[in-house]
């Protein structure tokens, strides 16, 4: 989904996460003024999830471990001779399944 921050070189405002499409520009701002992408480097996605693991990673006990920080959890599957990754399964004679039917 195409988002992009923009900033109104007239007012300053500042609009975080805007909708835009080839079909939809967004490119003025309620003031009239011009709207202009705005760089922000260093943006990316966050270290923080909440992920509770019931195998291979849950606790010496064998009772399941919460992870809280992806950073963490990738320490202890290293640890532990584990790589994480995902594998998209198809529906029997096909590409799509129930999770990726609609894409938004």
């Amino acid at each position: 989904m195409p988002l992009h921050d923009k900033r109104c070189v007239e007012c300053g405002q500042e609009k975080v996460d805007v909708y835009e499409t080839s079909e939809r520009k967004v490119d003025r701002c309620e003031c009239g003024g011009q709207l202009e992408n705005l760089y922000r480097p260093g943006h990316v996605i966050g270290d923080e999830i909440d992920v509770e693991i019931k195998h291979a990673l849950c606790n010496a006990d064998g009772t399941p471990r919460r992870f809280r920080s992806r950073q963490e959890l990738n320490r202890v599957a290293k640890e532990k001779g584990y790589t994480n990754y995902v594998r998209h399964l198809g529906t029997k004679g096909g590409d799509k399944s129930k999770q990726t039917q609609r894409w938004v």
